[in-house]
């Protein structure tokens, strides 16, 4: 096993001369970058050379840019057991790794030979079985193998390809030669990193990469498409093609969204499936289109919940069934993840000669199955020098029992030991300095018409020690783009303009049911935080001043609206309503940063990001942006409270301006914005009766912050320039459909959205929601506001608490009767489990 450790400052205590002078070279290990520690690779010198030209300065301002767009792309790998809910973000190393055109060709080779041989494994594992009759293949390496699925035997892939997407990881040891690893065949991850990692890096080093010749990976995205259309003879214009992901909760959804948006397939969950008459459907809110291919990116054992008896929400149930009826291409099929199997690499080798006649171009590395009386013998012969592992399933726990001889021999065909790996190091950058990494690559190959396509780059992951190199753990991990140098003219190829011919025009209800779900209480989220934050800014501004907490007229109005909404403790026993300072700034502390506490300002956030993440394929790259700014608002409790309201309410009004401008008028904004019409007139409404007795009993400076937490004192005073009065005030915030505050206009655009929403076929009356929307505008527009005074039981004042009483139910009503209408084909949604009270349907 290897000793050194790259990160001991012992092996670079020297000054250097150039960058690269403190770059260790273990003795036993291959470098990627130097012969020796003054002797470049050749197709290393240009990078060195532009490196060490640019200076450490400016060095770190790239690698913080580099940190930046990853940030702003929202790149993160998110590990289950992240307390906070947070991805960690995804670690790009600004330094790539250039492979030479030759090189590459014998890589290539290798890779396209053993993707045809691993697809030949499964085509006769899932069919004849052949290999395991006659012994090539030992039964144990089958029927107990948990990668192997009975229910997939016997089907027939479209256009026989039973492995359309393969991945392998690959290390070059001491000799300079690389040997394979790993092998994925089932969902193989990092294909979306090593695209995002490209993106950045081109843009980092904007003249290196264009004054060098590196292969452009787009060629293999598109081989990727045309493949998988020419297999399931789908339609060139408008193939139905999705994207099968397990969700946010995934550890790589930005890998899903990425590969959505660069290939143009819609973003799918499993709730967004159906299976009838033994064809799968994309439930959208016109009703249910047709999928003819499914990019899956699930696990093989949660694809079918039914046909593999798995209580899981990510698959879709009947998917199997409708695959071996062929009419569904699946890439990869399921039941591919019989390639993971440690294992099967052990048998490669012979399994070549046997169905090739060629011996194996990439070698494995080493490795021994004790499932053999061989392998057995000679793993507990060298047990003390050997990494003992899983046989079968590559994410079992890695815990080994105390007695392992004992375990091996009870139990021999589960276990799988190699040789100690000796990876080669790269140069990486540490912070100021350039130091050495321990590194693999996982390169990535797909189905093309005669065989296979492998991309020209991938992903090199690095890390200071062999143990985290090898390791599940991507977030103690860093990654570095992969540069493939041409012997040739590179000719630019870009899939920016899309994989797809023009389809007839046509407006389609293109939109599934739980997309417009989380649109629609994304909205409401928004609107949601932006009220709480307007309301506690009035507040902290008041609080700010000179003057005491009991001076501030208008504060016991604030804090009744605050306990309105129970994000304010109730008035205590002795009728004092302004507590103490401290007391006060207790409170308003929770109201801002108590996560457990469902009202607070960032628990409502938090769930404005969640949101988002469920659409984040329908959200342009700059709305993706405004989100993110959000996740330090939790991060930040020791700032000045009123700086950081006004931060977030810039960002939440920076998000709104986006989708106001750049989202298109279709179903997926008339959610959305249908979300955000129905919360602003509930909080509006809520505003005015709640504020009401006050306004009228104890304070007219009440109208002023009413105003200002309704956003219309502006508007106010440009248009009345007269002291502030009850019908006026009123007028504005109720009746006039000119402010874009006011409840008559969240209604007038209710009914405009509601008008366009899909309908099954010509219906002669009015749908329940129609009705509502009518209803609330009318009833708005009638409304008498004329010699609206305060008075001791006024009528008046009684009628328009009653009416706003009746406007909330309304709007509760109207609520259910879209979710009934249009979202009733969501399986589950998390948005009626996380939150509760009256105010919300």
């Amino acid at each position: 096993m290897i000793k050194a450790d790259l990160s001991d400052p012992a092996l670079s205590q020297h000054v250097p001369a150039s960058l690269f002078d403190a770059v260790a070279f273990p003795d036993e290990a291959y470098g990627e970058a130097f012969v020796s520690p003054a002797t470049p690779r050749e197709h290393w010198r240009t990078l060195i050379a532009a490196l060490d030209a640019t200076g450490i300065e400016v060095l770190e301002k790239r690698q913080d840019r580099v940190r930046r767009m990853r940030h702003e792309d929202g790149a993160t790998y998110n590990p289950f057991d992240d307390p906070a809910g947070q991805g960690t973000p995804w670690a790009l190393e600004m330094i790539p790794l250039p492979l030479t055109a030759g090189e590459w060709t014998g890589l290539e080779e290798g890779l396209i030979q053993r993707a045809r041989l691993l697809e030949q494994i499964l085509a006769d594992t899932y069919g004849p079985q052949s290999l395991l009759n006659d012994g090539s293949i030992p039964s144990a390496l089958v029927f107990a193998n948990p990668n192997f699925l009975r229910p997939c035997h016997g089907i027939q892939p479209a256009g026989n390809r039973f492995l359309s997407y393969y991945a392998a990881d690959l290390v070059r040891g001491p000799d300079g030669r690389f040997r394979v690893l790993r092998d994925y065949g089932a969902n193989p991850a990092g294909l979306g990193y090593a695209l995002e990692n490209r993106i950045v890096i081109s843009r980092v080093y904007p003249e290196l990469y264009h004054q060098t010749q590196i292969r452009r990976l787009a060629p293999f995205f598109h081989a990727f498409h045309q493949s998988l259309v020419q297999r399931a003879s789908l339609r060139q214009e408008d193939p139905g093609i999705v994207l099968l992901s397990p969700g946010p909760d995934s550890r790589v959804y930005f890998e899903h969204a990425l590969l959505s948006r660069y290939l143009g397939y819609p973003l799918v969950e499993g709730q967004d499936l159906t299976v009838r008459n033994g064809k799968v459907f994309l439930k959208k809110l016109g009703g249910l289109e047709p999928v003819e291919a499914i990019v899956r990116l699930t696990a093989d054992d949660s694809s079918d919940p039914f046909a593999l008896r798995r209580g899981t929400a990510s698959g879709v149930a009947g998917l199997i069934q409708v695959s071996r009826e062929q009419n569904i291409d699946i890439v990869n099929p399921i039941g591919s993840g019989f390639v993971d199997t440690p294992a099967l690499s052990v048998f490669l080798p012979s399994l070549c000669q046997r169905l090739t006649g060629t011996d194996l171009l990439l070698e494995n590395h080493p490795a021994w199955w004790c499932g053999t009386a061989d392998g057995l013998n000679h793993v507990l012969a060298n047990l003390g020098r050997l990494t003992v592992g899983p046989a079968m399933d590559r994410s079992a726990a890695p815990d080994l029992p105390a007695d392992l001889a004992s375990a091996i021999q009870a139990s021999p065909h589960a276990f799988l030991a190699r040789d100690p790996i000796c990876p080669a190091v790269v140069p990486a950058w540490d912070h100021t300095s350039i130091v050495s990494r321990y590194s693999l690559l996982r390169v990535f190959a797909c189905a093309a018409e005669g065989g296979f396509s492998v991309m020209p780059g991938g992903l090199a992951i690095t890390a200071a020690d062999v143990g985290t190199l090898t390791g599940d753990c991507p977030e103690q991990q860093q990654s570095k783009d992969i540069w493939v140098v041409s012997d040739r003219p590179v000719e630019p190829f870009s899939l920016m303009g899309g994989l797809r011919a023009v389809a007839e025009f046509r407006r389609t209800s293109d939109l599934p049911s739980r997309v417009a779900d989380h649109l629609l209480w994304l909205g409401r989220y928004l609107e949601r935080s932006e009220g709480l934050v307007r309301l506690l800014r009035s507040v902290f501004r008041r609080l700010s001043g000179e003057a005491r907490p009991g001076d501030i007229p208008e504060l016991p109005f604030l804090l009744n609206l605050l306990r309105a909404d129970n994000i304010f403790p109730p008035v205590p026993d002795d009728g004092v309503d302004i507590p103490l300072y401290r007391e006060l700034s207790a409170h308003l502390n929770a109201a801002l940063y108590d996560k457990d506490r469902p009202d607070s300002v960032v628990a409502i956030l938090k769930r404005v990001q969640e949101a988002a993440r469920n659409v984040r394929d329908r959200l342009s790259l700059d709305s993706w942006r405004a989100i993110n700014r959000l996740e330090g608002f939790a991060d930040s409790p020791a700032s000045d409270p009123l700086e950081l309201l006004d931060d977030t309410l810039f960002t939440l009004n920076a998000f709104s301006g986006l989708a106001m401008e750049s989202m298109t008028r279709g179903l997926g904004w008339r959610f959305m914005d249908m979300g955000r019409r129905v919360e602003r007139a509930m909080n509006q409404a809520g505003l005015i009766r709640i504020g009401l007795p006050q306004v009228c009993g104890e304070s007219r400076s009440a109208l002023e912050a009413l105003l200002e937490v309704a956003d219309s004192i502006m508007t106010y005073r440009a248009r009345y320039r007269t002291a502030f009065q009850l019908a006026p005030v009123l007028d504005l915030l109720v009746m006039d459909e000119g402010n874009p505050k006011s409840l008559a206009f969240q209604f007038s655009q209710l009914v405009a959205h509601v008008e366009h929403l899909p309908r099954q076929n010509d219906r002669r009356f009015a749908s329940p929601e129609e009705r509502l929307s009518l209803e609330m505008l009318t009833a708005v527009r009638l409304l008498d506001l004329t010699g609206m005074r305060c008075g001791k039981g006024s009528a008046q004042i009684e009628s328009l608490a009653a009416f706003l009483e009746l406007m909330d139910a309304r709007l509760k009503d109207f609520a259910r009767e879209i979710s009934a209408h249009y979202l009733t084909r969501v399986q589950a949604t998390p948005h009626f489990s996380m939150i509760g009270g009256d105010r919300h349907p």
